[in-house]
């Protein structure tokens, strides 16, 4: 299982370098991460077909979210409009689906949403003291990185178990 972890967090530090070196990522890295999420689920849990269920919800979150923006851009130009050409990276998505398959509904959310405000901020504030200015966010690989600091900490610092709402639902009602 410590194996699996590790080759998690490698995969996802290759996802970070190639994102901020190229602003691409192979999209064969995705299905790996896939891949690996399940294995450490199977060796957790041995039940695979639980985790169907959130990801299904986690996924549907993702495509009607894929969907608002892509009808806000298209009704803002007046003509249809494909995020993935230049607003957001396939990569990006791809990386969302990926981590869908792991983290429990309201635990994808809660990083879905903070990791958006942390690259945001993260992002502006490098652009505000950069000399070399961009527009293209990085946004696959910094999430990436800021998975690895949530999976690190749920694996060896404290576990709150990511692939359950437990512990978010007791912090909440404290």
């Amino acid at each position: 299982m410590q194996f699996t972890k590790i080759l998690i967090l490698i995969l996802l530090l290759m996802i970070l370098i190639q994102d901020l070196k190229s602003r691409s990522v192979y999209w064969l890295m995705f299905p790996i991460l896939v891949l690996l999420f399940l294995i450490l689920q199977y060796q957790n849990d041995h039940e695979l077909l639980a985790i169907w269920q959130p990801a299904l919800i986690n996924i549907g979150f993702l495509a009607s979210q894929i969907l608002l923006v892509s009808a806000y851009f298209s009704i803002k130009n007046k003509r249809l409009i494909n995020i993935t050409d230049q607003l957001l990276g396939l990569g990006d998505i791809l990386f969302l689906l990926s981590i869908s398959i792991y983290l429990s509904v309201l635990n994808f959310l809660v990083f879905y949403i903070l990791s958006l405000v942390i690259v945001l901020f993260s992002w502006l504030t490098w652009q505000l003291f950069s000399q070399k200015k961009g527009h293209e966010i990085p946004l696959a690989g910094l999430q990436a990185l800021i998975l690895i600091v949530v999976l690190s900490c749920d694996w060896w610092v404290k576990n709150l178990n990511l692939t359950v709402d437990t512990w978010l639902l007791n912090l909440i009602t404290k």
